[in-house]
């Protein structure tokens, strides 16, 4: 699969945990507590999280009210 590229810039897919700490404001112990809730939108391969981007804000709506 090809990643999409708009003006001549790749527009990732797949987020690290780093990346999604930054993007989401939080924490990186936090972000870890978070992506290893049971649903959330990764993938593990090894010991290297891949988060799938296009899917963490409908997670995130889902969760509402919910506790981390």
């Amino acid at each position: 699969m090809e990643a999409n590229v708009l003006d001549n810039k790749i527009i990732k897919k797949t987020l690290t945990v780093k990346e999604f700490a930054a993007i989401y404001g939080i924490g990186i112990n936090k972000a870890y507590d978070v992506v290893n809730v049971k649903d959330f939108p990764k993938i593990k391969v090894g010991r290297k999280i891949i988060i799938i981007a296009s899917k963490v804000d409908e997670w995130f709506e889902n969760s509402i009210g919910k506790f981390f």
